[in-house]
């Protein structure tokens, strides 16, 4: 990752009326990035997205990308911007050749070859002259994905790519990002409520609640700073809650002889034993591991400290 950011909102807001979708949101997406913007339905990921790439004005604040204000910069900066926002819709009585042709002859485009690629591209080159009233709902998710790339983008933006798909369209369009990712170095933007499916496919993250971000980083880094909360079955369970507080291990939950601590793999050896020590049997030892869903339900249920970055 070059560390390059190509993506950047500074305040950016949105009114409807009295109703305040989107309220001083910061975001930055780096070059190699696939970015999870990540937030309950509500929540004003989508309006964020339309913001960026102008299909609404914002209230206040602005959007740059690769370095230029895209308000004052419009075509220079979205010809190098693939997006497909909400439910792509297209021509249903045409075919997925003919729908991806006319949208691309609409920004100019007549490469034949590059319609071919975008069709190959997401799979879809052997179902390119059916009709789009025939496809899945996976695979106009997936003509939606070509159209985004018609024009060779840098970065590409989705919104909500795998809404309303089974297991498997979720895996295709998770792998077909991955690939893009890597082998065509596209960078993404990825907005979801699907915590997991954003803990799989994303390298970063933001979380989006009450149209702020509340915090931004690294997967990997968010989950490892969070207070993991291992499992431990141990018997009596007096004499283990004297030894839990002796170390200084907080109790999180305790149902019967099994205790959920706050700590994680590295103060399991001392919890060990601590217990043989007080005379207790351990039946179990297990370190916890934070998911991004309880990582994002901690974090959009703390009081509004204001957003921030890791």
């Amino acid at each position: 990752m070059s560390g390059e950011v190509i993506l950047k909102t500074e305040g950016l807001t949105k009114h409807f009326g009295p109703i305040k979708a989107v309220d001083g949101l910061d975001l930055e997406v780096r070059r190699g990035d696939i970015y999870g913007l990540l937030g309950l339905n509500g929540a004003g990921k989508t309006t964020t997205i339309r913001m960026i790439v102008r299909l609404i004005r914002p209230t206040r604040g602005r959007v740059l990308a690769f370095g230029e204000d895209v308000r004052s910069n419009r075509l220079s900066v979205l010809n190098r911007i693939g997006a497909m926002v909400e439910i792509p819709a297209f021509y249903p009585y045409l075919s997925g050749w003919k729908n991806l042709e006319l949208l691309y002859g609409l920004s100019g485009g007549r490469d034949r070859d590059r319609l071919k690629e975008a069709l190959e591209l997401v799979g879809l080159a052997s179902r390119g002259g059916d009709r789009v009233r025939g496809y899945s709902q996976g695979m106009r998710q997936r003509l939606g994905i070509a159209q985004a790339l018609l024009t060779n983008p840098e970065l590409i933006i989705l919104d909500e790519p795998t809404n309303g798909l089974d297991p498997q369209g979720i895996l295709d369009i998770r792998k077909l990002i991955q690939r893009l990712n890597l082998e065509q170095g596209v960078t993404f933007l990825v907005s979801s409520h699907l915590l997991h499916e954003i803990e799989l496919t994303c390298n970063r993250v933001g979380i989006v609640h009450d149209g702020r971000i509340r915090i931004q980083g690294e997967v990997r880094e968010l989950l490892s700073s969070a207070v993991h909360v291992s499992r431990v079955r141990t018997t009596p369970v007096e004499a283990a809650r004297r030894a839990f507080a002796s170390l200084g291990i907080e109790i999180a939950v305790q149902y019967g002889d099994v205790f959920r601590l706050r700590c994680g793999a590295d103060r399991l050896a001392d919890v060990d034993a601590a217990l043989h020590a007080a005379g207790c049997r351990v039946a179990e030892l297990t370190p916890g591991r934070v998911t991004l869903e309880e990582f994002f339900m901690a974090e959009t249920r703390k009081p509004d400290g204001g957003p921030h970055a890791a």
